[in-house]
């Protein structure tokens, strides 16, 4: 158990990937897959009025060319949703530009990797609730790694102790991506909430969800909100869908 609100409406989040303008998906963080335009995207899960919708732009994050000046263009068109934006994000001046841009929330990844104090001035400057952190790992021989998507390599840090470290630092939320599950539509990976004790910010899981009831099955393990991709390009499932198979459920979401 991790100590939370179960009363909390959970959210169900489309995750879009983003690379060169395209929205692509992935599987275990490679093979990427291009599977729409990104600003019909955007407009498309607009019109389904979705609880919230994170971009991310793994072009920017690989190739560290900053953060996307024609992506927060796009944003700040389509602003009618809660936002959040990741990807390239290296300085206070890069939040600022976001959330002028119509960004609700940030999403930091490698910098707070290479430099957990970045993820502390950058609450100090714009808010806890303004901040989110994003955590990719894999498991390796029975042990959960944190995996640096900049580079593909595996952290010497424990995942725990890095989790702790970013909860300590009181960020407002975090995504936590499974390498693995990534793009197999088999579920997500809810055994990393057993190693997760006491933890009361908010936690968002990301990585595998491929029908409605993989999203309940997260919801059961209390956590804040399950992010899904593959899901809405390869089944037949809508966002809709899921949310009424969840308010069937009575899942409170």
């Amino acid at each position: 158990m991790m100590g939370k609100n179960t009363n909390l409406k959970k959210r169900v989040i489309p995750v879009i990937l983003v690379h060169n303008m395209q929205v692509v998906k992935s599987r275990g963080f490679s093979d990427y897959r291009v599977v729409g335009n990104l600003e019909q995207t955007i407009e498309v899960f607009n019109r389904r009025k979705v609880d919230e919708i994170i971009i991310l732009d793994i072009g920017a994050s690989k190739e560290n060319t900053g953060v996307n000046l024609n992506i927060l263009k796009l944003i700040s068109r389509n602003t009618m949703m809660p936002l959040a934006y990741g990807g390239g994000v290296s300085s206070l001046d890069d939040i600022e530009k976001c959330l002028k841009s119509g960004c609700d929330k940030v999403v930091i990844n490698n910098n707070a990797l290479s430099d957990i104090g970045f993820l502390k001035r950058s609450m100090l400057n714009f808010g806890a609730q303004a901040i989110v952190s994003s955590i990719d790992y894999k498991k390796v021989e029975g042990e959960y790694k944190i995996y640096n998507h900049s580079n593909g390599s595996l952290g010497g840090i424990k995942f725990v102790d890095y989790l702790t470290e970013v909860v300590s630092a009181g960020v407002g939320e975090v995504i936590l991506t499974s390498v693995d599950n990534d793009g197999r539509l088999s579920g997500y990976d809810l055994d990393i909430l057993d190693d997760i004790f006491k933890i009361n910010t908010p936690i968002l899981l990301n990585g595998g969800c491929g029908l409605p009831s993989h999203i309940k099955d997260a919801f059961n393990s209390h956590i804040s909100g399950a992010c899904a991709g593959s899901i809405f390009y390869f089944t037949e499932y809508s966002y809709s869908d899921i949310k009424r198979y969840l308010s069937d459920l009575n899942v409170r979401s």
